[in-house]
């Protein structure tokens, strides 16, 4: 037969961490309750004898069954007394008072004491008691000395059910702890998406750059007016009237001055009209260049300010994108953070949920658990009861 400790294993189940010093006191107290519960008939079976010598034997763990005192010739029963009528017991003239053949006992001081005093062969008939402070070994025994075999089954039963209500007791203990969330994710900052407006400033172009006027003064030709004296002094006149050859000497000499005049008026004349013809063709010159350079200003106006009106309508359209994209760049920013938080939150709700199940899983099992250490806590109380019942000949109500 398998020891009392893997008895006891066997009804809890292999699960249970056998504690060698529990399932000893277990054992223990498990015969001494049967012991106590026994009819006296088998409390005598296996009862023992001791010798006992009056005020030193101990009462700690024996169960008195009888108690004999030698008169020299046959061991005389003893009465039981209680400690407080000891004085009684040892006056002759007391109507209790102790004698040879009629003597007494009781438990003073944790001692046994026996009137009268004297005599040899004391005898003390007591059942077993087995102490918790050198319990029987469940794991080196399979049987125990002295004690019933038939109630023997009690006490691997007391001790199965001792233990179960160890199981049960540390199931508080060994329940899972509370539940460790992950921490939730943060919901992200959103920027504001805002339109600013694209700016954009007129367009310039240079001014015309207008030619400087026309000047040709320093080349327009002159005419020198020639001046001829044609009249003589009066004195002269007279002189000539009063001498005709004076006087006609006198008008060649001026005709021939008059004629060198017209001479040089016609020269003048010639010169002059060359030179304003010169002039006439720098001036012409000069007109037709101001007109191509303000021709060509104006066109260079028109290309400079098309240039400009073209950079300009460029610039408003690149501040038109840019305002786009800045606000496209800041949605799909937001948009980003947003599908991150999202992608964040479905694994932290995952998380939470698996947790969740494994903590209802763990809290199943160990109901289940508890569930079967009941139902075999109450049935092997049932049995040990019925047990106790079948030993001491009594019937369950």
């Amino acid at each position: 037969m398998a020891n009392f400790d893997a008895q006891v294993i066997e009804l809890v189940g292999s699960s249970w961490t056998t504690d060698q010093d529990a399932v000893n006191q277990f054992i223990t107290e498990g015969a001494n309750e049967v012991i106590n519960a026994m009819p006296r008939s088998m409390q005598e079976r296996i009862a023992e004898e001791t010798t006992v010598t009056s005020g030193t034997t101990t009462s700690e763990g024996h169960k008195v069954i009888s108690m004999t005192r030698n008169d020299g010739t046959i061991d005389q029963p003893c009465r039981n007394i209680q400690a407080w009528k000891r004085g009684r017991a040892a006056d002759s003239s007391d109507m209790e008072y102790a004698t040879a053949t009629d003597p007494v006992y009781y438990t003073n001081d944790g001692k046994f004491n026996i009137l009268p005093s004297g005599g040899s062969g004391n005898k003390l008939v007591s059942i077993p008691t087995y102490s918790q402070s050198s319990p029987l070994d469940a794991s080196a025994i399979s049987t125990i000395t002295n004690f019933p075999n038939e109630a023997e089954y009690l006490v691997v039963l007391y001790a199965a059910v001792r233990a179960l209500q160890q199981v049960m007791n540390g199931k508080s203990s060994s329940l899972p702890t509370d539940i460790t969330l992950p921490s939730a994710p943060v919901a992200p900052s959103i920027t504001t998406v805002s339109y600013t407006d694209a700016t954009n400033a007129d367009a310039t172009a240079e001014a015309i750059i207008v030619p400087a006027k026309i000047d040709v003064s320093g080349n327009a030709p002159s005419f020198a007016k020639q001046t001829v004296a044609t009249s003589l002094p009066q004195a002269n006149i007279d002189f000539l009237n009063e001498d005709m050859e004076l006087a006609n000497a006198r008008i060649d000499k001026i005709r021939a001055e008059l004629s060198q005049a017209s001479v040089n008026i016609e020269n003048e004349t010639a010169n002059f009209n060359k030179e304003n013809i010169r002039y006439q063709m720098e001036f012409q010159e000069e007109v037709t260049k101001i007109n191509q350079d303000l021709q060509a200003e104006i066109e260079n106006f028109r290309t400079k300010a098309s240039l400009a009106q073209f950079n300009k309508q460029q610039d408003q359209a690149l501040n038109l994108a840019n305002a786009a994209k800045q606000m496209e760049d800041v949605i799909a920013d937001n948009n980003s953070k947003i599908q991150k938080y999202a992608s964040e939150l479905q694994k932290y709700q995952a998380e939470v949920t698996s947790e969740i199940q494994n903590y209802n899983a763990k809290i199943q099992k160990h109901v289940a658990d508890y569930q079967w250490i009941a139902g075999q806590h109450q049935s092997l109380t049932a049995d040990y009861q019925r047990g106790l019942q079948l030993l001491t000949g009594s019937r369950a109500s």
